[in-house]
């Protein structure tokens, strides 16, 4: 198992994000990106250092609803097909541009920004490199660092977001903050062992209960069908001054792992959604309780 912990945000309300990714799994995969978002993307670029075909297969077999537009841009993986030439159109039947060369930053930068220049203007376009300690095994910090920044003012100029990836364990601790500093936020991904999950006490039961968000949380899935957290959240912010996406960063971080270490819910990271746990039952009696004293119930 993995989980996700917030390391620092909003300094200068920079909207792009450094994953460090501290896991034994070394694929090219969605879930860490999956789990970080608050609302899906209208579109999306993803960089990719390799199996870029199967990382366009993942994108879209594993999101809920797919993007209007996907691209792929594949760097330094040889390619069987035609559509990795220098430059094809972003349509649907070509959506994977290559550079071959991993050290031609202005190749990358260029083959991204195609992208997003040809399709229309989004509510929500994302860009994702999947592999920045890649991009280092290539280049040296100063090139790097200098990439970046070109890389987001780019992405800035047409409303992109940015989600970058590293592996820390890879770097020096010196290279490892020279380039978290050029990020306001930052996040961490940490594997967790599985472990059984013990009967929650009284004290416990009361915990849970005690915040409204894991009350609604538990309220929503008390009739046993799985909730989607972006419903929940939706649910919650409706219920509240505080805004939708901070909402979902407090489920995901806070609330809904701790509902899950009780036992009391079950957290499907894949489809990013929760259901009753072992132990919710165990709960349901303190629940009823607290919504029937304060109205929280929907």
């Amino acid at each position: 198992m993995q989980d996700t912990k917030l390391v620092r945000t909003c300094v200068r309300s920079d909207p792009h994000t450094l994953v460090l990714r501290r896991t034994g799994d070394d694929d090219s995969r969605f879930d860490v990106l999956l789990d970080l978002l608050t609302k899906e993307p209208t579109d999306a670029v993803a960089v990719t250092h390799r199996q870029s075909e199967q990382f366009l297969h993942e994108w879209r077999e594993r999101v809920n609803r797919p993007p209007r537009n996907v691209g792929v841009v594949s760097v330094g993986e040889r390619m069987r097909s035609s559509t990795a030439t220098a430059a094809p159109l972003p349509t649907d039947r070509t959506p994977l541009r290559g550079v071959a060369d991993p050290t031609d930053t202005e190749a990358l930068r260029a083959a991204v920004t195609g992208y997003l220049d040809a399709w229309p203007d989004g509510d929500r376009t994302l860009v994702y490199l999947d592999s920045l300690t890649d991009l280092l095994d290539s280049l040296d910090t100063s090139q790097a660092t200098e990439f970046l920044r070109e890389f987001f003012r780019a992405l800035d100029a047409r409303d992109a977001v940015g989600y970058v990836c590293l592996r820390p364990a890879a770097h020096e601790r010196r290279v490892v903050r020279e380039v978290a500093s050029l990020f306001d936020t930052v996040v961490e991904t940490v594997e967790t062992p599985t472990t059984a999950v013990a009967r929650p006490s009284v004290d416990d039961c009361f915990e849970a209960v005690a915040d409204p968000r894991r009350r609604y949380a538990l309220d929503a899935v008390s009739d046993g069908d799985p909730v989607s957290v972006p419903d929940l959240a939706d649910r919650v912010a409706a219920r509240s001054s505080v805004g939708r996406e901070r909402v979902v960063t407090s489920l995901r971080h806070v609330h809904l792992p701790k509902l899950a270490a009780f036992g009391m819910v079950t957290r499907d990271r894949e489809r990013d959604r929760i259901e009753p746990g072992d132990y919710f039952e165990r709960v349901e009696p303190y629940l009823r309780k607290a919504l029937g004293s304060d109205g929280d119930r929907y």
